[in-house]
């Protein structure tokens, strides 16, 4: 397990962010890698792209301020500990700061016990939390296949997903697609696919009906996607199937009579007569066999 955490320190002063990194660097504190940004859209893109498990943000920073960008962190890296730090002891902002999901309010100047505090808790919370994580972690894979299993025939967002699982949607998205290998939207049209691929072979619905009960309101866009995933059109795929069940009962209940290939196409009335073997009498003439297939195809 790693043992040190990562720091996001934002502020438009030099003069704090120094402060703080000196702070670290004196007290031998277990950071492994400090980010620093001068403003709050800078800090809301380091987050993303770097997942600190601590932020610590100024409060007033130009473009974006610090709670706007707490805000946005929070919802980018959930597991992240966020902390505002202003000079100013406003109980609007305090209150407003809270309501957002902020760890806890600083007043300016930051002591160095308060940096020594608040990186130790981070970093015992980090070690509690990753066991649970990595239980959790199946359990989570495993509900969002039940949800999308029991609701394929409805429409399917990432917020409906994240909200049945009780997580974040930022946090459910990257999670499922690093175990999975996949997006949730992708998985969710595979089963879709999938799902209709075993009604067209064990039903006799219409190709409207399946798309239907398997989330699609659009016939036509159905099609389109099930001959891009299958290489067939639906009703390619059906006739396939039944050709290849009525291929394999004949060949197994006449024994002089040899299955053809699975492929629609070879079924033509042109189609030389087959036999198992050039010296037995076959009853059976292969242009008979062709009509009973073509019938029930």
């Amino acid at each position: 397990m790693n043992e040190k955490i990562k720091l996001l320190v934002a502020d438009d002063e030099a003069v704090v962010r120094n402060f703080i990194r000196s702070m670290v660097e004196k007290e031998k504190l277990p950071v492994s890698e400090i980010l620093e940004a001068e403003n709050g859209l800078d800090a809301a893109r380091l987050a993303r792209e770097n997942r600190p498990d601590l932020a610590i943000l100024d409060i007033r920073m130009p473009g974006l301020n610090g709670l706007e960008a707490s805000v946005m962190i929070m919802k980018e890296c959930p597991e992240a500990r966020v902390y505002i730090i202003s000079a100013y002891d406003e109980f609007d902002y305090a209150r407003t700061a809270f309501k957002s999901g902020i760890c806890d309010y600083l007043l300016k100047p930051v002591r160095p016990a308060q940096i020594v505090e608040i990186v130790g808790t981070a970093l015992r919370l980090r070690r509690q939390t990753a066991p649970e994580a990595a239980e959790a972690t199946p359990r989570l894979i495993q509900a969002v296949t039940d949800f999308v299993e029991a609701n394929l025939a409805r429409p399917l967002s990432l917020d409906d997903i994240a909200k049945a699982t009780f997580v974040s949607p930022c946090h459910l998205s990257r999670k499922f697609k690093a175990l999975a290998g996949c997006t949730i939207t992708a998985f969710i049209q595979n089963r879709r696919l999938e799902k209709a691929a075993d009604l067209l072979r064990a039903t006799e619905e219409s190709v409207t009906e399946i798309a239907d009960q398997v989330g699609f309101t659009n016939p036509s866009y159905f099609a389109t996607c099930f001959k891009t995933a299958r290489g067939q059109t639906p009703q390619q795929y059906r006739k396939t199937c039944q050709t290849g069940r009525m291929i394999i009962y004949f060949s197994r209940n006449r024994q002089n009579l040899t299955a053809l290939p699975f492929l629609p196409e070879s079924l033509n009335s042109k189609a030389p007569c087959q036999r198992q073997n050039s010296n037995m009498e076959n009853p059976y003439c292969c242009s008979s066999q062709l009509n009973i297939l073509r019938a029930c195809s």
